[in-house]
C-alpha cells in the first residue's frame, strides 16, 4: 500500500509480538530507530498494549515518548510525562468483583486470584509463574504501584481494571466460563490471554476486563486528543486483542507473525516479523510514501 507522505500521522503500536522481539523484552533496533525518527519528523507515536504500566514504561522511555500511554487494552489511559490528560480508568466495580469471587462454582475452581488497579496489585498466593508473567517482581524497583499479597476478600477494596483467575485445572475451565456468563453485561472474558499472548502456565488463566474496553475504543480517544482524523491513524498489531484497533483506524497493519484473522481485516501486512524489525521496516517505507 501507499499513503500521502505529507500528512503528520498518529502511529499506534502494540508491544508483544509487534514492537518487541520474541523475547518479550527487547525493542528491535530498526523498530526503535524508526519510531524515534517518526517523532522527529512530526508524527505522534503512542503505545497501546495489554500490559500494565510497570511492564510498558521502560519501552515508553526508551522510545523517548511524552504522549498518552494506553494499558490493559484500553482500560487505563494515562499521561506519564506531561500529566495534562486526566487519567482514564475503565474498571470493574467492587460489587461485581465480589459477586464473581463469591460465586459458588467459581470459588471452588480457583487456585489463585490477582486484582489490579492503576496504583496497586493484589495476588492471593505467591506464584512464580504469575509473578513473572505480570512483572510483579518489578513493582518495588519501578515504584509505580503497590503489591499486596493476601486474601482478596479481606485486603481488596474498590474497583479493579482487571481480574485474573488461575484455575485448579483444565476441567474447571468451561464450568467457570459458564458461571461467568451471568456477568457478561459487566465484564469481557479472555481465556489464557494477556498482552495479546497466551499464558504458558499449566493451569488455565482467565482474565476479565470492563466489557466496553478494547484497543479500538482507545484509538478513537487518542485520535480525538491529538486532533487526528481516525482515517489518518496508523496502527500495528499481531493478535486478536488488536483486532478492533486495526479495524477502526485508516491504516491498520498486521504483523507477518500475526494471527490470520487479523491479517484478513488489515490494510497491510509487514514483510518482516517482529523479531526482524517488521514495524520499523514498514514505517520507514510507508512514511516516505513508497509503495509497500
Amino acid at each position: 500500500m501507499k499513503i500521502d507522505s505529507t500528512k503528520k500521522r498518529l502511529i499506534l503500536v502494540d508491544l508483544d509480538g509487534t514492537a518487541l522481539k520474541n523475547d518479550g523484552k527487547t525493542l528491535h533496533p530498526k523498530t526503535k530507530q524508526a519510531l524515534i525518527k517518526a517523532q522527529e519528523g512530526g508524527h505522534i507515536v503512542c503505545i497501546v498494549t495489554g500490559r500494565p504500566v510497570r511492564a510498558a514504561i521502560q519501552y515508553y522511555n526508551e522510545l523517548k515518548l511524552n504522549t498518552l500511554l494506553t494499558n490493559f487494552d484500553g482500560a487505563h489511559i494515562s499521561d506519564p510525562i506531561k500529566r495534562e490528560f486526566k487519567r482514564l480508568v475503565f474498571p470493574i466495580n467492587y460489587e461485581i468483583i465480589m459477586e464473581i469471587l463469591n460465586d459458588e462454582t467459581i470459588n471452588k475452581s480457583i487456585e489463585n486470584i490477582m486484582l489490579e488497579s492503576y496504583d496497586r496489585v493484589l495476588i492471593w498466593k505467591k506464584d512464580e509463574n504469575l509473578e513473572n508473567f505480570f512483572h510483579l517482581n518489578e513493582i518495588e524497583k519501578i515504584g509505580i504501584d503497590t503489591l499486596i499479597v493476601g486474601n482478596p476478600w479481606e485486603f481488596w477494596k474498590g474497583s479493579s481494571t482487571n481480574i485474573v483467575l488461575k484455575l485448579k485445572g483444565e476441567k474447571y475451565l468451561h464450568r467457570v466460563i459458564r458461571s461467568l456468563a451471568k456477568f457478561q453485561d459487566a465484564v469481557k472474558i479472555q481465556s489464557d490471554v494477556l498482552y495479546g499472548i497466551k499464558s504458558v502456565d499449566k493451569e488455565p488463566i482467565i482474565t476479565l476486563t470492563n466489557k466496553n474496553v478494547d484497543k479500538g475504543f482507545a484509538a478513537e480517544i487518542l485520535a480525538q486528543y491529538y486532533n487526528k482524523d481516525i482515517r489518518d491513524v496508523i496502527a500495528f498489531g499481531d493478535q486478536l486483542n488488536d483486532f478492533e484497533m486495526l479495524r477502526k483506524v485508516g491504516v491498520g497493519i498486521a504483523m507477518q507473525n500475526g494471527a490470520s484473522t487479523l491479517k484478513f481485516i488489515a490494510n497491510g501486512i509487514t514483510h518482516k516479523t517482529n523479531d526482524d524489525g517488521g514495524v520499523g521496516d514498514y514505517i520507514q517505507r510507508l512514511l516516505k510514501g513508497e509503495e509497500y
